[in-house]
């Protein structure tokens, strides 16, 4: 069953949607966990292990999801996430709202909320490349990175202002859009109707074919790495603007103005990103975010930390700048998934490189902390940048030119070669030209050793 014939349009709109209200829910939600749990036991340990049971599990859960996504059809996948988190809510956060029922509740919450969100997330990105035209995915990818950076805008300031009115609105909010955005899935046509072989199939094998499509496919694998590391810097870098909004005295609305510039700087990004993405090969974009990124962390290296003037505008300019390009990179590694990859294991390659970012970020703060105490607030962010530098250089001697330079050395004087005999030459007017299937750089499947077997 084909989906992507007429309406894809209105399937998409459906499903940008249903997914920009499970992000705002989920964000707003996320932010009023630990802030309840402070407020009902006033214990910083017990609301840090609200926040984290949030992560962990999905996290852990990940790969398994991807799994689940791809043996049964992605509508069915978000509409039970949708469905068990209202439940979520209704039935955990409720008791602990208007009965006085254990805080522990709020843990089991926010570990069944993550899960269901994660869910929801990888099975809207698999049913991406079943709903759009090939020719469509890069600017459904920038409008899917757009969303998530709108959320954060929105999510964040949205939850702590509803919980200052009263403690119970962000879990009725919540509740709300995701009984909004399960209408919205309910309208989504089936994606994949048959899938009665995949139980016979192997779960093991299964499991691991995720891991498997990274090891074959070259790209892929140096852009986990690449997005798996920086994931863990930016920790690092986040743990920097705190401790230099703390030492210089930033009052929390300034510091709140400064987390929030990278959502600035990735919702722009994410709608400069269709046109740049599209003009380079997905390594050649990587490559050149990469090294974006490298001057964004030394702009903040090499400020004078003391001068408070200067911070307030180095600052956000770094954060945002991050955003920026973390928007260009992650709507290039989307596209080249839903162009290369194959339909059938797309959940679970989503899952795996989600596994591993998700993973990178407790272990990026965790040691960042140990960092700053270490060499303290320059020496951390020089690090950062360093390690950033490698990659970057790593990036450029493992991936091919540009097509534009191949070009230019293929029709340099020194490099041309002679005309084979019985050929013609240029002056008989066969000009010698490297072939091309059309206009514009090499599709991405030719950067992958994989993609030729």
């Amino acid at each position: 069953m084909s989906t992507r014939r007429g309406g894809w349009r209105l399937h998409f709109g459906l499903l940008w949607a249903g997914g920009a209200l499970s992000s705002l829910g989920s964000i707003t939600l996320g932010l009023a966990f630990p802030l309840l749990a402070l407020h009902q036991t006033g214990s910083p340990v017990v609301a840090g292990c609200v926040a984290a049971m949030g992560m962990v599990p999905r996290t852990l859960l990940h790969i398994p999801i991807g799994l689940l996504v791809d043996r049964g059809d992605p509508r069915t996948v978000m509409i039970a996430g949708l469905a068990v988190r209202v439940v979520c809510v209704l039935g955990l956060v409720g008791p602990v709202l208007w009965l006085d029922a254990p805080v522990a509740l709020l843990g089991a919450a926010a570990a069944v909320h993550g899960v269901c969100a994660t869910c929801h997330a990888t099975a809207a990105t698999t049913a991406v490349p079943y709903l759009i035209p090939h020719e469509e995915l890069t600017g459904a990818a920038a409008k899917n990175e757009a969303r998530g950076h709108a959320a954060q805008l929105a999510g964040r300031p949205l939850g702590g202002g509803l919980f200052g009115l009263a403690h119970a609105l962000p879990a009725v909010c919540d509740a709300v859009v995701s009984l909004v955005a399960l209408v919205l899935a309910l309208r989504l046509p089936r994606i994949r109707p048959d899938r009665a072989a995949a139980g016979r199939t192997r779960l093991l094998h299964d499991l691991a074919l995720g891991f498997t499509q990274l090891g074959r496919d070259r790209f892929l694998l140096l852009t986990a790495v690449a997005c798996t590391v920086t994931n863990a810097l930016f920790q690092m870098i986040w743990l920097v603007i705190l401790m230099l909004a703390t030492q210089e005295g930033l009052s929390p609305l300034l510091l709140g103005v400064v987390l929030a510039a990278s959502g600035a700087g990735g919702l722009i990004g994410s709608l400069v990103a269709p046109f740049t993405v599209s003009r380079r090969s997905p390594a050649t974009m990587v490559t050149l975010c990469l090294w974006g990124w490298a001057a964004v962390t030394l702009l903040l290296a090499a400020t004078d930390h003391s001068d408070v003037a200067r911070l307030l505008v180095v600052l956000p300019l770094t954060w945002s700048g991050v955003g920026f390009v973390g928007a260009h990179i992650n709507v290039t590694v989307l596209t080249y998934h839903s162009q290369n990859v194959p339909p059938e294991v797309l959940g679970r390659v989503t899952s795996t490189l989600r596994f591993f970012t998700g993973a990178a970020l407790p272990v990026g703060v965790v040691s960042g902390g140990f960092l700053l105490d270490a060499l303290g607030v320059r020496g951390t962010t020089l690090a950062v940048t360093g390690v950033i530098v490698a990659l970057a250089v790593l990036f450029t001697v493992l991936t091919p030119p540009p097509p534009s330079l191949l070009r230019r050395l293929v029709r340099s004087p020194h490099s041309r070669a002679r005309p084979a005999p019985g050929r013609a030459s240029p002056r008989s007017g066969a000009a010698a030209r490297p072939t091309r299937a059309g206009p514009g750089p090499p599709p991405p499947r030719d950067l992958s050793p994989s993609a030729r077997e």
